[in-house]
């Protein structure tokens, strides 16, 4: 054996053992004794790429190439190599080539897949991973790029299977077990994600997602003390975690066990939040930390009461560290000079562009707009994909899917110049509520998808409907009001129905059907006797209500139902019935099947409401003292359905019962329903007044 070759087996022994600073050694003077040999130039280029010597590195593989040009590995390797010095087409054509001419080796294939994403190529990059691990089931490297782009796209559901490819393949990965945790959370699977949190949490302490994840699953299990208790401990450690200081001090229960649990949890939240706006400098230190908070207030609003003075210091708060943070994102924004008949750029910005009760409520203010008058710009923030987005992606000049960072997200706003932001709703994800406290155009607008004032300073106006505001509601807004006419939106009428039965559907076939199909966390504790006194009013009623996605919160509330139920003589367990998630047919089918809408006392239905009417179950409301619980009211009024909307608790049972027992009376109110549907659905005024608005505030285009 030669000295050259000697030199090359040591070399490749050092590179087996991952010791590259030996291996260059040896290599080194292989090629030195034997400069012809291209295997010794490609296994010296490897060790210098370890090494990070990438012009080295580039010099080695080029002469490994020179006396080889078929050498296996070398351009794969030289790839990696220009990939890693910024010049990602060269690379590209390396890798694509190696891949060609050594198609059985997966490497080659995970090679290129990450450069192809480097260079924004995702649909190619995912074609050659899912290559990658056709050819070996077991290659962890390309099972974990696959879960990463997949959880990137916003594809869950092959993100979720991914990742548990890569927990088999490598049993103690903390990262995969996190994401995959936080994959089950998003995909309203949270009993499934708590024990990959905890695992995650046992591999690496050190990593904070894990356990701030598991808050919020804790939170949506209805286990709001372990919550804060997992927030005090990461808070033991690390006082001046942001997150966890909101989820020690502001966490609401989803369901609470009574009407007093819950103003105690009221009056904790204020006292805690009065305490973070009195310690902001605890969290001076590191501002950034707001930007990637994980954390709403959302459930503050179902409590019933004024959260103007609330939502003012909550969104003061973040807003104040967000600034502290990026001081870019809250400078004013002038106002753009519009040649003459130039359209003005209207942006919508939600993360329920999708089939949801805000995605159905505004997409009419999207796809709408006066296209001669507006040009239209769509941020759509969520992972969900469905029928709905995609009508709307039609509809619009401009559509930017972004699943990234907050910052990210203003940056791309910003660059589009509009004249006017919209909010279709904000309160219901944390990235736009911190968004909607930036200045990222010169006028900004909140709608009504979650009926509550922002608290933001930076909202320059709250876009509602008018009918179902109270007298005084200024009152309850940070913001000025816009009133829309009619139900603030064009809404296209639901269905069809399917035609399935009763039975089928897993309704009680006997009794009168009072149906509730409300959210649970939407159902206040007030209603709990209300209910009661209807169906102990009516001996052969049966409240029909809907199950949460997690089994905890509805065991909580049918608990607190029973007690109900039980202090006014009525067997809940004999007079309930809580039906699975249905598809919307058959949902509209089983609106069909029941005598009475029963509507929620403070939050009333909305979407609910509409699919009841298009359905012809009569609907019986009390209506509420904010907007939340007065959109019922409006509806029914609009129809002339005045006789539906009662007084008091003892109208509205009166009422109820009526139109559960009385076939002839609900059988003229299905009549008059079906007669005035059309004012209610495809109404175009609201739009209209919507342009008006937008045109307003927009300001007038340059003269000619």
């Amino acid at each position: 054996m030669s000295p050259a070759e000697v030199r090359y087996r040591e070399g490749l022994a050092c590179l087996a053992r991952r010791d590259f600073a030996a291996a260059r050694t040896q290599l080194e003077e292989a090629t030195r004794l034997a400069s012809s040999q291209p295997a010794a130039w490609l296994a010296l280029g490897i060790a210098q790429r370890e090494l990070e010597d990438l012009p080295a590195a580039k010099a080695s593989l080029e002469r490994a190439l020179a006396g080889d040009p078929r050498i296996p590995q070398a351009r794969g390797q030289l790839g990696l190599v220009l990939q890693a010095l910024g010049r990602l087409p060269e690379a590209i054509d390396h890798l694509v080539e190696e891949a060609r001419r050594f198609p059985q080796a997966p490497r080659n294939h995970n090679n290129l897949g990450m450069a192809l994403l480097a260079a924004g190529r995702a649909d190619e990059a995912r074609d050659a991973f899912l290559r990658a691990v056709s050819l070996d089931r077991n290659y962890l490297n390309a099972h974990a790029n696959i879960a990463a782009l997949f959880h990137r796209q916003g594809r869950l559901p092959e993100a979720e299977a991914a990742y548990r490819q890569v927990i088999r393949l490598a049993p103690s990965d903390a990262a995969a077990h996190s994401r995959l945790g936080h994959i089950l959370t998003a995909m309203w699977r949270p009993g499934e994600a708590e024990p990959f949190l905890r695992r995650a949490m046992a591999l690496d302490p050190a990593d904070p997602a894990p356990p701030r994840t598991l808050a919020y699953v804790l939170r949506r299990l209805n286990r709001v003390d372990e919550a804060r208790s997992l927030a005090s401990e990461i808070l033991r450690h690390s006082p001046g975690d942001l997150q966890a200081a909101i989820v020690e001090g502001l966490s609401l229960p989803s369901v609470y066990a009574s009407k007093e649990a819950l103003l105690a949890a009221r009056e904790r939240y204020a006292a805690s939040l009065d305490r973070l706006v009195s310690e902001t400098g605890r969290f001076a230190a590191e501002p950034a930390q707001v930007l990637a908070l994980a954390w709403e207030n959302f459930h503050l609003a179902y409590q019933g009461l004024d959260d103007r003075a609330l939502q003012e210091k909550y969104a003061g708060l973040l807003a104040g560290l967000a600034a502290r943070a990026a001081p870019q994102y809250f400078a004013p924004r002038q106002q753009r000079t519009r040649a003459p008949g130039e359209r003005i750029r209207v942006g919508f910005l939600s993360s329920f562009f999708r089939d949801s009760t805000a995605g159905k409520y505004f997409r009419s203010w999207v796809t709408d707009l006066d296209r001669s008058r507006f040009e239209v710009f769509v941020y759509y923030t969520g992972h969900i994909k469905d029928a709905l987005g995609d009508a709307i992606i039609g509809c619009v000049e401009h559509y930017r899917h972004i699943l990234d960072s907050v910052p990210r997200v203003a940056e791309l706003v910003i660059a589009d110049r509009l004249d006017i932001l919209v909010y279709p709703e904000v309160g219901m994800d944390v990235s736009n509520y911190l968004l909607a406290g930036m200045r990222l155009a010169p006028v900004q607008c909140a709608g009504w998808g979650h009926p509550v004032t922002t608290g933001q300073a930076a909202i320059d106006w709250f876009i509602t409907c008018g009918e179902m505001e109270p007298e005084g509601a200024e009152a309850h807004y940070r913001e000025p009001l816009v009133r829309l006419p009619g139900i603030g939106t064009r809404y296209a009428r639901p269905g069809p129905a399917s035609a399935k039965s009763w039975r089928e559907l897993g309704l009680s076939g006997n009794g009168h059907r009072y149906l509730c199909p409300q959210s649970l966390f939407k159902i206040h504790p007030d209603n709990d006797a209300l209910f009661a006194r209807v169906l102990a009013s009516d001996p052969e009623g049966v409240l029909v209500l809907f199950r949460d996605h997690d089994e905890p919160l509805t065991e909580a509330y049918r608990r607190r139902l029973f007690v109900a139920l039980a202090e006014a003589g009525v067997d809940g367990p004999a007079r309930t019935v809580f039906l699975g998630r249905l598809d919307h047919a058959d949902y509209l089918r089983a609106n069909a099947l029941c005598n009475v809408m029963l509507d929620t006392l403070h939050w009333s239905g909305g979407n609910t409401s509409l699919d009841a009417i298009a359905a012809g179950l009569p609907v019986v409301t009390l209506p509420g003292r904010f907007m939340r619980g007065r959109q019922s009211l409006a509806m029914l009024r609009r129809m002339g359905l005045g006789e539906l909307v009662a007084n008091d608790e003892s109208d509205y049972v009166r009422i109820a019962v009526r139109a559960a027992t009385d076939a002839e009376w609900r059988a003229g109110i299905r009549a008059r329903m079906q007669a005035g549907a059309a004012r209610i659905f495809d109404d175009p005024a609201p739009v209209a007044a919507l342009q008006d608005f937008l045109a307003r505030v927009a300001g007038p285009a340059a003269q000619s």
